[in-house]
Formats: C-alpha cells, sequence, structure tokens
C-alpha cells in the first residue's frame, strides 16, 4: 500500500514541478534595437499624432553608418545626426524639408521636432521607444514597426 501513496506523492512533486518550470519560461519579446529599427511615432507630449492621408507618417531610423538620423515629420522629411552612449540620447543638427502641411499636421511637426531637440535619454521596452529629457519627463513614443 505503500508503494502506491510514494508513486502518487511522487507523481504530483513531478507535475507541480513541471508547472512551475512552464510558468517561468512565459515567452516574452525581446527588446527592439534602437538601431536600425523604424521607429514610428505614438504619442509627443503625452498627445496622440495627427496622421493624414496620403503623407508619410512620423518616424525615425537611427542608422548606425555615421550615426545618420533620417525619418519624417508627418509633414516634411528630416535628417540630421545622433550621439548614443548608454541611456544618453542626443539628436543634433536636424533639418527638414520645408513644405507646408494643414496645421494639425505642422503643430504635430513642431512637436516632434523639439521633442528630438530636447532629448536626453531613450528606454525600449518591447517594441515601444520612450524619449525622455534629463529629468525623465517624458517627450515622445515610438513604436517598431518591421517592413518587411
Amino acid at each position: 500500500m505503500r508503494l502506491p501513496i510514494a508513486l502518487s506523492l511522487t507523481f504530483c512533486l513531478w507535475l507541480s514541478g513541471c508547472q512551475s518550470q512552464a510558468a517561468q519560461h512565459v515567452h516574452t519579446a525581446p527588446d527592439e534595437s534602437l538601431t536600425n529599427t523604424y521607429w514610428k511615432l505614438l504619442t509627443v507630449d503625452d498627445n496622440p499624432v495627427v496622421v493624414a492621408d496620403n503623407v508619410r507618417e512620423a518616424h525615425i531610423v537611427l542608422h548606425i553608418e555615421n550615426a545618420r538620423l533620417e525619418g519624417a515629420t508627418g509633414c516634411n522629411t528630416l535628417s540630421g545626426g545622433y550621439q548614443h552612449s548608454g541611456e544618453w540620447l542626443s539628436f543634433h543638427p536636424i533639418t527638414t524639408t520645408k513644405m507646408a502641411c494643414p496645421p494639425a499636421q505642422m503643430q504635430s511637426e513642431q512637436a516632434m521636432l523639439n521633442a528630438l531637440q530636447h532629448t536626453k535619454r531613450w528606454e525600449i521596452d518591447g517594441s515601444r521607444l520612450a524619449l525622455t529629457n534629463a529629468n525623465g519627463e517624458p517627450l515622445a513614443v515610438f513604436e517598431a514597426v518591421h517592413l518587411y
């Protein structure tokens, strides 16, 4: 009679051990790379970005080569450079094309450019990139987009 109880106890321990192992290996998506990733702008100063029809969405790409920044504001294209070290990130001279757009897109563009100019830190959580100022206050949030 002791053998069936011992087998039952062993089976229960084995089963609960497997369950706790499975719980420890919950799959979470790895963080995206800061560089060479297409980052679509979601919010600026906690405000959702205005998206217009037939206009490139606001986004940035930080190319590793020559620490080059490229993207679009939702109205104009942008380019420039960046410096990156650990959690620190800054963008420097940012230039844009000079097309006129509807007022909502122009406001979003100015907010985006202002956020990039004041960026001092960055953090990636999965597919989200948050840019903050030196005090850790949020400036903009982007989402990684895979083009293929």
